[in-house]
């Protein structure tokens, strides 16, 4: 997870379970049937959980870490994640809905289980550690990425899973799209490299509307 000035992402909190590795059908079942719970409910606020670069430069008597929500229209005019195509995404992606519930959508540690996963839970209670540097970006109303899932319902969560052919059997999922009745948000698991798209085992990439994913 390397960026623009080639710092190296924070700790997150500790040892969780995979949210996207499956072992069985079933589990990929399970999967599915979890982010289901989104269907019907509009996106009231997106946000991108980054690791805070720009710290030292904005908030200089921010010692003891900890997030830090970005407000400044300084630091909006070139913000970390975007590139040509896509947003690249250290940490994940929160979503809350105008009902009031909250996905996270994170990749799993690199190896023989990684991939993305979404599940109904914050940011910083199953992910990050709360006293990391973390700059979280409110990204939902600053473009048209995440326009459509704010404009109408969601309609299905897809979640592209594919036979893993490492060294335990099950299945992966690198890819997630939302859709709604119009429209589809995609997300892989990617990063920049060299201000273009690439794999990635530690990374998200959220596709501008005109970006194809990636294959797998």
């Amino acid at each position: 997870m390397r960026h623009k000035n080639g710092d190296v992402g924070a700790e997150t909190s500790g040892e969780r379970e995979p949210w996207s590795w499956a072992a069985t059908d079933d589990e990929v079942e399970e999967r599915r049937r979890h982010v289901r719970r989104l269907a019907g409910h509009r996106i009231r606020a997106v946000r991108y959980y980054m690791i805070d670069y720009r710290r030292g430069d904005f908030r200089p008597e921010s010692v003891d870490g900890g997030p830090r929500f970005i407000d400044g229209d300084a630091e909006w005019e070139d913000p970390a994640w975007r590139y040509d195509g896509f947003d690249a995404v250290d940490h994940g992606v929160e979503f809350e809905t105008e009902s009031g519930l909250v996905f996270s959508l994170t990749w799993d540690p690199p190896g023989d289980q990684e991939g993305i996963g979404l599940r109904n839970v914050a940011m910083l209670d199953a992910y990050l550690n709360p006293e990391v540097d973390v700059a979280i970006w409110s990204v939902g109303d600053r473009g048209d990425t995440w326009a459509p899932l704010a404009e109408a319902p969601v309609t299905d969560v897809q979640l592209h899973y594919y036979p893993w052919e490492g060294g335990l059997s099950g299945f992966w999922c690198p890819h997630i799209t939302f859709h709604t009745a119009t429209a589809s948000v995609q997300v892989v698991l990617g990063d920049a490299n060299n201000g273009t798209l690439d794999h990635s085992s530690d990374n998200i990439a959220v596709l501008h509307p005109a970006t194809s994913p990636l294959d797998w």
